[in-house]
Protein backbone atom coordinates (compact mmCIF):
# COMPACT_ATOMS: atom_id res chain seq x y z
CA UNK A 1 0.00 0.00 0.00
CA UNK A 2 1.33 3.60 -0.88
CA UNK A 3 1.32 6.42 1.24
CA UNK A 4 -1.48 8.30 -0.24
CA UNK A 5 -3.72 5.19 0.31
CA UNK A 6 -2.24 4.82 3.71
CA UNK A 7 -3.45 8.05 4.49
CA UNK A 8 -6.39 8.94 2.35
CA UNK A 9 -8.84 8.65 5.77
CA UNK A 10 -8.38 9.91 9.37
CA UNK A 11 -10.41 11.55 11.44
CA UNK A 12 -10.73 12.43 15.25
CA UNK A 13 -13.23 12.24 17.29
CA UNK A 14 -15.05 15.18 19.28
CA UNK A 15 -15.77 13.78 22.69
CA UNK A 16 -14.93 16.56 24.84
CA UNK A 17 -11.65 14.99 26.21
CA UNK A 18 -8.34 16.17 25.14
CA UNK A 19 -6.46 14.86 21.77
CA UNK A 20 -2.99 12.77 21.80
CA UNK A 21 -0.83 12.58 19.18
CA UNK A 22 -1.94 8.94 18.80
CA UNK A 23 -5.69 10.29 18.16
CA UNK A 24 -4.37 12.70 15.45
CA UNK A 25 -2.56 9.81 13.80
CA UNK A 26 -5.19 7.07 13.58
CA UNK A 27 -8.38 9.01 13.63
CA UNK A 28 -10.91 9.76 10.35
CA UNK A 29 -11.80 13.27 9.28
CA UNK A 30 -12.78 15.70 12.02
CA UNK A 31 -14.51 18.98 9.89
CA UNK A 32 -17.86 19.08 8.36
CA UNK A 33 -17.18 21.54 5.77
CA UNK A 34 -16.65 20.37 2.47
CA UNK A 35 -13.22 21.11 1.91
CA UNK A 36 -10.84 21.40 -1.02
CA UNK A 37 -7.92 19.36 0.30
CA UNK A 38 -6.86 16.36 0.87
CA UNK A 39 -5.41 16.36 4.40
CA UNK A 40 -2.52 13.51 5.47
CA UNK A 41 -1.48 13.45 8.82
CA UNK A 42 2.01 11.87 9.13
CA UNK A 43 4.73 10.99 11.49
CA UNK A 44 7.22 11.99 8.91
CA UNK A 45 6.34 15.12 7.52
CA UNK A 46 9.36 15.69 5.32
CA UNK A 47 9.99 12.01 4.29
CA UNK A 48 6.13 11.23 3.30
CA UNK A 49 5.92 14.66 1.28
CA UNK A 50 8.81 13.68 -0.87
CA UNK A 51 7.60 10.53 -1.06
CA UNK A 52 4.36 11.42 -2.47
CA UNK A 53 5.68 14.05 -4.22
CA UNK A 54 7.77 11.37 -6.17
CA UNK A 55 4.88 10.16 -7.06
CA UNK A 56 2.47 13.01 -8.23
CA UNK A 57 3.65 15.74 -8.65
CA UNK A 58 7.90 14.55 -9.87
CA UNK A 59 8.84 18.42 -10.65
CA UNK A 60 7.66 20.10 -7.35
CA UNK A 61 9.28 23.94 -6.60
CA UNK A 62 9.11 24.72 -2.78
CA UNK A 63 8.88 27.87 -1.39
CA UNK A 64 10.23 27.45 2.19
CA UNK A 65 10.45 29.74 5.36
CA UNK A 66 14.11 31.00 5.99
CA UNK A 67 13.51 30.40 9.50
CA UNK A 68 13.73 26.67 9.38
CA UNK A 69 17.15 26.30 8.22
CA UNK A 70 19.04 25.13 11.22
CA UNK A 71 16.55 22.79 11.62
CA UNK A 72 18.00 19.11 10.38
CA UNK A 73 14.23 18.08 9.61
CA UNK A 74 14.08 20.32 6.47
CA UNK A 75 17.46 19.74 5.09
CA UNK A 76 16.25 17.47 2.19
CA UNK A 77 14.10 20.67 1.31
CA UNK A 78 16.80 22.90 1.63
CA UNK A 79 19.32 20.72 -0.63
CA UNK A 80 16.93 20.66 -3.56
CA UNK A 81 17.35 23.20 -6.35
CA UNK A 82 13.87 24.20 -7.53
CA UNK A 83 13.12 26.39 -4.53
CA UNK A 84 12.58 29.69 -3.28
CA UNK A 85 14.03 30.53 0.41
CA UNK A 86 10.98 33.19 1.63
CA UNK A 87 12.30 35.50 4.82
CA UNK A 88 8.36 35.19 6.51
CA UNK A 89 9.71 37.23 9.57
CA UNK A 90 10.27 40.19 7.83
CA UNK A 91 6.83 40.29 6.43
CA UNK A 92 3.94 38.58 5.25
CA UNK A 93 3.93 37.98 1.95
CA UNK A 94 3.26 40.98 -0.71
CA UNK A 95 1.97 41.19 -4.14
CA UNK A 96 5.57 42.11 -5.32
CA UNK A 97 6.98 38.91 -3.89
CA UNK A 98 4.72 36.93 -5.55
CA UNK A 99 5.27 38.83 -8.75
CA UNK A 100 8.72 38.29 -8.06
CA UNK A 101 8.54 34.36 -7.61
CA UNK A 102 6.30 33.97 -10.70
CA UNK A 103 8.51 35.88 -12.83
CA UNK A 104 11.61 33.78 -11.93
CA UNK A 105 9.52 30.98 -12.71
CA UNK A 106 8.15 31.95 -16.07
CA UNK A 107 12.10 32.25 -17.10
CA UNK A 108 12.16 28.46 -16.55
CA UNK A 109 12.47 26.08 -19.37
CA UNK A 110 9.73 24.08 -17.82
CA UNK A 111 7.22 24.57 -15.58
CA UNK A 112 6.64 23.02 -12.22
CA UNK A 113 3.90 20.50 -11.68
CA UNK A 114 3.27 21.71 -8.02
CA UNK A 115 4.34 24.88 -5.59
CA UNK A 116 5.39 23.20 -2.32
CA UNK A 117 4.85 25.91 0.54
CA UNK A 118 6.98 24.93 3.72
CA UNK A 119 6.34 27.01 7.01
CA UNK A 120 3.79 28.57 8.68
CA UNK A 121 0.33 30.96 6.85
CA UNK A 122 2.36 33.43 5.34
CA UNK A 123 4.45 31.13 3.71
CA UNK A 124 1.75 28.66 2.47
CA UNK A 125 -0.22 31.80 1.30
CA UNK A 126 2.89 32.90 -0.64
CA UNK A 127 2.99 29.31 -1.99
CA UNK A 128 -0.70 29.56 -2.99
CA UNK A 129 -0.92 33.11 -4.75
CA UNK A 130 2.24 32.21 -6.53
CA UNK A 131 0.45 29.13 -8.08
CA UNK A 132 -2.49 30.67 -9.28
CA UNK A 133 -0.53 33.94 -10.57
CA UNK A 134 1.31 31.50 -12.78
CA UNK A 135 -1.72 30.70 -14.90
CA UNK A 136 -3.48 34.74 -15.09
CA UNK A 137 -1.39 36.89 -16.90
CA UNK A 138 -2.21 40.38 -14.04
CA UNK A 139 0.09 41.47 -11.88
CA UNK A 140 -0.83 39.81 -8.38
CA UNK A 141 -2.24 42.43 -6.67
CA UNK A 142 -4.93 42.57 -9.35
CA UNK A 143 -6.50 39.60 -8.06
CA UNK A 144 -7.31 40.72 -4.78
CA UNK A 145 -10.40 40.36 -4.06
CA UNK A 146 -13.78 38.26 -4.52
CA UNK A 147 -15.60 36.82 -7.69
CA UNK A 148 -12.74 36.97 -10.04
CA UNK A 149 -12.33 34.54 -13.42
CA UNK A 150 -9.11 32.98 -12.23
CA UNK A 151 -7.79 29.63 -14.60
CA UNK A 152 -5.90 27.15 -12.22
CA UNK A 153 -2.38 27.09 -11.88
CA UNK A 154 0.23 23.91 -10.85
CA UNK A 155 -1.16 22.24 -7.29
CA UNK A 156 -0.54 23.80 -4.51
CA UNK A 157 1.03 21.63 -1.50
CA UNK A 158 1.49 22.50 1.93
CA UNK A 159 3.66 21.45 4.85
CA UNK A 160 2.67 23.33 7.81
CA UNK A 161 5.35 23.77 11.08
CA UNK A 162 2.86 25.79 12.68
CA UNK A 163 -0.30 25.48 13.33
CA UNK A 164 -3.36 28.52 13.88
CA UNK A 165 -3.63 29.73 10.44
CA UNK A 166 -5.75 27.46 8.91
CA UNK A 167 -3.79 28.42 5.55
CA UNK A 168 -3.43 24.79 4.85
CA UNK A 169 -7.21 24.27 3.74
CA UNK A 170 -8.48 27.88 3.02
CA UNK A 171 -8.92 29.00 -0.72
CA UNK A 172 -7.56 32.06 0.32
CA UNK A 173 -4.21 33.79 -0.15
CA UNK A 174 -3.77 36.71 2.07
CA UNK A 175 -1.35 39.49 0.71
CA UNK A 176 -0.07 42.85 1.39
CA UNK A 177 -0.67 44.74 -1.75
CA UNK A 178 0.05 48.35 -2.83
CA UNK A 179 -3.03 49.99 -1.37
CA UNK A 180 -4.82 47.04 0.58
CA UNK A 181 -3.93 43.70 2.86
CA UNK A 182 -6.42 41.53 1.11
CA UNK A 183 -6.89 37.98 0.16
CA UNK A 184 -7.09 36.12 -3.26
CA UNK A 185 -10.32 34.60 -3.04
CA UNK A 186 -10.66 31.48 -5.07
CA UNK A 187 -11.58 28.02 -5.31
CA UNK A 188 -8.43 27.25 -7.28
CA UNK A 189 -6.35 28.75 -4.11
CA UNK A 190 -7.19 25.75 -1.69
CA UNK A 191 -4.41 23.38 -1.73
CA UNK A 192 -4.72 20.19 -3.20
CA UNK A 193 -2.71 18.63 -0.66
CA UNK A 194 -1.93 19.26 3.21
CA UNK A 195 0.66 16.79 5.15
CA UNK A 196 0.49 17.40 8.10
CA UNK A 197 3.05 16.13 11.27
CA UNK A 198 2.40 17.97 14.66
CA UNK A 199 6.08 17.10 15.20
CA UNK A 200 7.40 19.69 12.74
CA UNK A 201 6.02 22.77 15.05
CA UNK A 202 8.44 21.55 17.81
CA UNK A 203 11.33 24.05 16.30
CA UNK A 204 8.77 26.85 16.60
CA UNK A 205 9.36 29.60 19.25
CA UNK A 206 6.69 29.66 22.43
CA UNK A 207 5.83 33.65 20.69
CA UNK A 208 5.03 32.03 17.26
CA UNK A 209 3.31 28.94 18.72
CA UNK A 210 1.19 30.81 21.15
CA UNK A 211 -0.18 34.02 18.67
CA UNK A 212 -0.53 31.59 15.70
CA UNK A 213 -2.94 29.71 18.11
CA UNK A 214 -4.93 33.21 19.56
CA UNK A 215 -5.23 33.92 15.66
CA UNK A 216 -6.83 30.19 15.27
CA UNK A 217 -8.84 30.89 18.83
CA UNK A 218 -9.97 34.36 17.30
CA UNK A 219 -11.30 32.59 13.97
CA UNK A 220 -13.54 30.24 15.39
CA UNK A 221 -14.90 32.74 18.40
CA UNK A 222 -15.35 35.44 15.33
CA UNK A 223 -17.22 32.74 13.20
CA UNK A 224 -19.18 31.08 15.73
CA UNK A 225 -20.72 34.58 16.31
CA UNK A 226 -21.59 35.42 12.81
CA UNK A 227 -24.68 35.77 11.43
CA UNK A 228 -23.84 35.00 8.06
CA UNK A 229 -21.75 31.53 8.69
CA UNK A 230 -23.47 28.02 7.18
CA UNK A 231 -24.50 25.54 10.07
CA UNK A 232 -21.33 23.24 9.81
CA UNK A 233 -18.92 26.10 9.68
CA UNK A 234 -20.88 27.02 12.29
CA UNK A 235 -20.31 23.62 14.41
CA UNK A 236 -16.58 23.07 13.17
CA UNK A 237 -15.82 26.79 14.92
CA UNK A 238 -17.62 25.41 17.82
CA UNK A 239 -15.60 22.11 18.13
CA UNK A 240 -12.53 24.39 16.91
CA UNK A 241 -12.89 26.68 19.43
CA UNK A 242 -13.42 24.59 22.58
CA UNK A 243 -9.52 22.75 21.48
CA UNK A 244 -7.73 26.16 20.63
CA UNK A 245 -9.33 27.20 24.22
CA UNK A 246 -7.58 24.00 25.83
CA UNK A 247 -4.55 24.39 24.21
CA UNK A 248 -4.02 28.23 24.97
CA UNK A 249 -5.06 27.45 29.13
CA UNK A 250 -1.71 25.69 29.67
CA UNK A 251 1.68 26.99 29.79
CA UNK A 252 3.06 26.25 25.68
CA UNK A 253 6.91 27.53 27.25
CA UNK A 254 7.87 23.98 26.50
CA UNK A 255 7.01 22.16 23.02
CA UNK A 256 4.44 18.63 24.24
CA UNK A 257 3.38 16.45 21.06
CA UNK A 258 -0.35 16.28 22.24
CA UNK A 259 -0.22 20.29 22.09
CA UNK A 260 1.20 20.25 19.31
CA UNK A 261 -1.22 17.53 17.67
CA UNK A 262 -4.40 19.44 19.66
CA UNK A 263 -3.08 23.04 18.05
CA UNK A 264 -3.10 20.82 14.71
CA UNK A 265 -6.42 19.68 14.99
CA UNK A 266 -7.87 23.42 15.77
CA UNK A 267 -6.38 25.06 12.81
CA UNK A 268 -7.74 22.45 10.46
CA UNK A 269 -10.88 23.55 11.82
CA UNK A 270 -10.27 27.27 11.60
CA UNK A 271 -9.45 26.54 7.57
CA UNK A 272 -12.59 24.25 7.58
CA UNK A 273 -15.21 27.18 9.15
CA UNK A 274 -13.59 29.98 7.05
CA UNK A 275 -14.86 28.23 3.84
CA UNK A 276 -18.53 28.05 5.11
CA UNK A 277 -18.30 30.93 7.55
CA UNK A 278 -16.64 34.49 7.97
CA UNK A 279 -14.80 36.05 10.68
CA UNK A 280 -16.11 39.92 11.85
CA UNK A 281 -15.22 42.86 13.83
CA UNK A 282 -11.75 41.97 15.44
CA UNK A 283 -10.41 40.65 12.37
CA UNK A 284 -11.84 43.65 10.28
CA UNK A 285 -10.07 45.92 12.90
CA UNK A 286 -6.69 44.09 12.72
CA UNK A 287 -6.62 45.17 8.57
CA UNK A 288 -6.16 48.39 9.78
CA UNK A 289 -3.67 47.66 12.35
CA UNK A 290 -1.34 45.46 9.57
CA UNK A 291 -1.97 48.02 7.19
CA UNK A 292 0.01 51.02 9.17
CA UNK A 293 2.55 48.25 10.32
CA UNK A 294 4.26 46.40 7.93
CA UNK A 295 6.21 44.24 9.85
CA UNK A 296 3.06 43.50 13.00
CA UNK A 297 2.24 39.70 12.53
CA UNK A 298 -1.20 39.04 11.80
CA UNK A 299 -1.52 37.00 14.74
CA UNK A 300 -0.38 39.81 17.10
CA UNK A 301 -3.11 42.23 15.60
CA UNK A 302 -5.86 40.11 15.99
CA UNK A 303 -4.75 40.16 20.06
CA UNK A 304 -4.39 43.52 20.12
CA UNK A 305 -7.70 44.30 18.48
CA UNK A 306 -9.84 41.98 20.98
CA UNK A 307 -7.90 43.63 23.75
CA UNK A 308 -9.77 46.79 22.54
CA UNK A 309 -13.30 45.16 21.69
CA UNK A 310 -14.28 43.91 25.13
CA UNK A 311 -17.61 45.65 24.66
CA UNK A 312 -18.19 43.76 21.28
CA UNK A 313 -16.66 40.34 22.64
CA UNK A 314 -18.30 40.69 26.16
CA UNK A 315 -19.44 36.94 25.99
CA UNK A 316 -15.87 35.55 26.52
CA UNK A 317 -13.25 36.65 23.91
CA UNK A 318 -11.70 39.68 25.67
CA UNK A 319 -11.66 37.81 28.69
CA UNK A 320 -10.47 34.71 27.37
CA UNK A 321 -7.33 36.45 25.40
CA UNK A 322 -6.46 38.30 29.16
CA UNK A 323 -6.32 34.99 30.95
CA UNK A 324 -4.55 32.91 27.93
CA UNK A 325 -1.56 36.18 28.06
CA UNK A 326 -1.84 36.07 31.70
CA UNK A 327 -1.05 31.63 31.82
CA UNK A 328 1.59 32.51 29.54
CA UNK A 329 3.28 35.16 30.96
CA UNK A 330 3.12 37.55 28.09
CA UNK A 331 2.46 41.00 28.46
CA UNK A 332 -0.67 42.26 26.68
CA UNK A 333 1.06 43.16 23.10
CA UNK A 334 0.35 47.19 21.96
CA UNK A 335 0.42 48.90 18.71
CA UNK A 336 2.98 51.58 19.80
CA UNK A 337 5.10 48.81 19.98
CA UNK A 338 5.14 48.46 16.57
CA UNK A 339 5.29 52.27 15.90
CA UNK A 340 1.86 52.63 15.09
CA UNK A 341 0.09 56.09 16.48
CA UNK A 342 -2.46 58.24 16.38
CA UNK A 343 -1.48 59.91 12.96
CA UNK A 344 -1.92 56.59 11.47
CA UNK A 345 -5.47 56.55 12.84
CA UNK A 346 -7.18 58.29 9.39
CA UNK A 347 -5.99 55.32 7.54
CA UNK A 348 -6.51 52.43 9.41
CA UNK A 349 -10.28 53.76 9.42
CA UNK A 350 -10.55 53.81 6.20
CA UNK A 351 -9.24 50.47 5.65
CA UNK A 352 -11.30 48.60 8.51
CA UNK A 353 -14.33 50.39 7.09
CA UNK A 354 -13.90 49.05 3.91
CA UNK A 355 -14.03 45.39 5.12
CA UNK A 356 -17.79 45.45 4.13
CA UNK A 357 -18.30 41.51 4.20
CA UNK A 358 -16.84 41.01 7.51
CA UNK A 359 -18.91 43.91 9.57
CA UNK A 360 -21.99 42.52 8.04
CA UNK A 361 -20.86 39.22 9.34
CA UNK A 362 -20.85 40.44 13.20
CA UNK A 363 -23.89 43.03 12.98
CA UNK A 364 -26.21 41.55 9.91
CA UNK A 365 -27.17 43.30 7.20
CA UNK A 366 -28.00 46.40 8.98
CA UNK A 367 -24.04 46.83 10.00
CA UNK A 368 -24.31 50.57 8.42
CA UNK A 369 -26.72 51.23 11.41
CA UNK A 370 -24.10 50.87 13.92
CA UNK A 371 -20.62 51.23 11.46
CA UNK A 372 -19.47 54.05 10.69
CA UNK A 373 -16.14 56.20 11.03
CA UNK A 374 -16.67 57.28 14.07
CA UNK A 375 -17.68 54.05 15.64
CA UNK A 376 -14.37 52.61 14.27
CA UNK A 377 -11.94 55.52 14.63
CA UNK A 378 -13.01 55.67 18.43
CA UNK A 379 -11.63 51.81 18.60
CA UNK A 380 -8.20 53.41 17.41
CA UNK A 381 -7.97 55.47 19.56
CA UNK A 382 -8.22 53.33 22.37
CA UNK A 383 -5.71 50.64 20.88
CA UNK A 384 -3.23 53.77 20.01
CA UNK A 385 -4.08 55.23 23.84
CA UNK A 386 -2.38 52.03 25.64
Amino acid sequence: MNISQRKKEVRVTMHGGTISYEDFNDARPWWRTRIFTEIITSRDGVGDLLALLSERAPRPFFIIDEILKPQSAFAPIFARSGKYVYDASHSEPRARDVDSVTALLRNEREMPDAIVGVGGGATMDLAKAVSICLANPRPAAEYQGYGMDMERGPDIWVLPTLAGTGAEVTPIAVLRGPEKKLGINDDNVAPKVAVIDPALSAGARKFNRFFSMMDCYFHHREITRSKTSAPDAALDSRDGADIARRVLSRDLSEFDIDKAAESAVASVLGGSSSIGGRVGVNHAISYGLSNASPHLPHSVAVTISMLACGDIYSDGGFDDTVKFLEINGIARPTAREYGIFESHIPGMTKTALGMEKLWHSHFGENWRDTVDEKFISDIYKSIVSI
